[in-house]
């Protein structure tokens, strides 16, 4: 598995196939490949003073055992120097809520009705201080 910036339309395509992210002006992201094409991607945006929001496809989740997370992490704790990253989960995402809290982001709130009539978004957070996808040198660090 390999990771590159996300650069391209293709990519960007690929990626909003799967989601409902809009393009911000701010958006970034890290593409995970391998010899069959785009296994993953993980967009970056909405950046605040000490955070952003972080929004995942993923098609082969080989990737997460091959280094997407620590790309992720490294990339938003380190690269971009944010405090804490954050997702928007529409509580009938089950699969998706359960990779959320798998990874090690915790619910912090709840936004009724926010998708629809009866779907809640549910804000998650991963701390720097607590991610375990980041050396513990760099996790003190924060």
């Amino acid at each position: 598995m390999k990771f590159k910036p996300l650069e391209t339309m293709d990519e960007w395509t690929w990626f909003k196939e799967r989601t409902h992210v809009i393009r911000c002006e701010d958006t970034q992201g890290i593409v995970a490949f391998d010899d069959s094409g785009i296994a993953a991607v993980a967009v970056l945006d909405s950046f605040t003073v000490d955070g952003c929001s972080v929004h995942f496809a993923i098609d082969r989740p080989i990737v997460i055992r091959s280094g997407f997370l620590n790309e992720i992490a490294r990339h938003a704790f380190v690269s971009c120097n944010r405090k804490r990253i954050f997702g928007l989960v529409p509580s009938n995402n089950a699969k998706a809520l359960k990779l959320d809290k798998h990874i090690g982001f915790t619910e912090v709130a709840r936004v009724p009705n926010a998708l629809a009539e009866g779907v809640d978004y549910i804000v998650m957070v991963m701390e720097k201080k607590d991610c375990r996808w980041l050396p513990e040198q760099l996790r003190e660090a924060a």
